[in-house]
């Protein structure tokens, strides 16, 4: 009898504290899934607006995923149209300079010329009140010297961005399916992706919904790059080259 109330106590001792074990279980289990960090992916695309444009806006809305244009000057110049459609979208658009010109934009009174009439272009042809604080480079951060760099970022005041995982959809005889592989390879382990991709080719467009999908079953969200605190929160995650501004001695030297 001794034995059997001793068996009974301890059972409902353990019943009792079985509710407590589950909500502790269940707290663990949501501290976790906290501590998980969201993932994130920048699209951009660089050297538009080209004469197809509207596909690519198109193919966008169509899979509902944001993105960001730089625009060369130049071209806007020459499809005005396109650009105008791109921002009357509610696309953002960044600057990827005037002229293209790797060599002379290592100097900072040519470059600063340069984003004045990028910025006097879109204002002609876009909207007079257009701005943009967002910037990339030709060929990349790399190519420029590190005060180059800083001068973007600290004096004109504009973050510059590279990015860490591409399309290389602008190497010949590369298929559709070329480009998906080595973006999803210079994905690999990212938790905050910029991929870089170009307008005005089909192959480019031809994947980007694969693409897409293969983020979106990852856990990726879409967004366009931005200097809101939240972005910038996600954006110190990435691995990808930048520079905000008010930042440039700092990022120079990590």
């Amino acid at each position: 009898m001794k034995k059997r109330m001793t068996a009974l106590l301890l059972l409902l001792a353990l019943c009792l504290a079985l509710p407590a074990l589950g909500e502790e279980a269940a707290k663990g289990n949501a501290d976790a899934m906290q501590e998980t960090p969201k993932k994130y992916v920048y699209l951009t695309f660089d050297d538009g607006p080209k004469a197809d444009t509207p596909e690519l806006l198109a193919l966008l809305e169509e899979l509902d995923v944001p993105a960001t244009f730089f625009f060369v000057g130049a071209k806007v110049h020459h499809f005005p149209e396109m650009a105008r459609l791109v921002y009357e979208k509610g696309y953002t658009i960044g600057c990827h300079s005037y002229y293209h010109a790797y060599n002379r934009l290592r100097d900072k009174e040519y470059l600063q010329k340069d984003y004045n009439k990028f910025l006097a272009i879109m204002r002609e042809i876009v909207d007079p009140a257009f701005d943009t604080k967002l910037y990339r480079f030709p060929g990349g951060s790399t190519s420029y010297p590190a005060k180059t760099r800083r001068f973007v970022a600290d004096e004109l005041g504009l973050a510059w961005f590279d990015w860490n995982a591409m399309t290389n959809d602008t190497a010949a005889n590369k298929t559709s399916e070329d480009l998906y592989r080595y973006a999803v390879r210079g994905a690999a382990d990212e938790e905050v992706v910029i991929l870089l991709a170009h307008e005005g080719i089909y192959r480019t467009r031809e994947m980007l919904p694969d693409l897409v999908q293969y983020f979106r079953d990852r856990g990726f969200e879409f967004r366009s790059l931005s200097l809101e605190q939240e972005d910038r929160d996600i954006l110190a995650r990435s691995t990808a080259k930048m520079m905000l501004p008010g930042e440039g001695d700092a990022a120079e030297e990590q």
